[in-house]
């Protein structure tokens, strides 16, 4: 990628991430490990919606998601006992399973695309896959 966009990347790291970071250790009552490879995530000729769309397709399914499992205590607790960690790639994985689960930690390899048009989607594909192992 190029000039525009490593430093969108890096404005999004510094000004936007650290919020999501506290709006899920907030949300969950833990810290929830969070691991970006940075360098993938975003698409060439796009620097300028990268805070938007790192956000509704990376971050806001997954605060939907958990939203929904934690509507009570049991679902509280199932989340702090069995979900500690999010692994995030702008790389899509090579058999199409874009949502992994194990050891305690979901991992999502997605390109930069459908900035906004699937948030519900993905939430509903989280919240499956987190209730299926938690």
């Amino acid at each position: 990628m190029g000039l525009p966009e490593r430093r969108a990347i890096a404005e999004y790291q510094k000004n936007t991430f650290p919020k999501w970071q506290k709006e899920f250790d907030d949300f969950l009552g833990y810290h929830l490990e969070i691991e970006v490879d940075w360098p993938t995530l975003g698409a060439e000729g796009m620097a300028e919606v990268f805070d938007k769309g790192i956000s509704a397709i990376y971050f806001e399914p997954l605060l939907l998601a958990l939203k929904d499992i934690a509507v009570d205590d049991f679902g509280k607790q199932a989340l702090k006992d069995g979900f500690h960690k999010y692994v995030i790639s702008g790389l899509e994985p090579d058999d199409r399973i874009f949502y992994k689960f194990s050891n305690k930690a979901l991992s999502y390899g997605m390109n930069f695309c459908n900035i906004e048009n699937y948030v519900n989607e993905r939430r509903q594909r989280i919240v499956q896959i987190l209730e299926k192992n938690l």
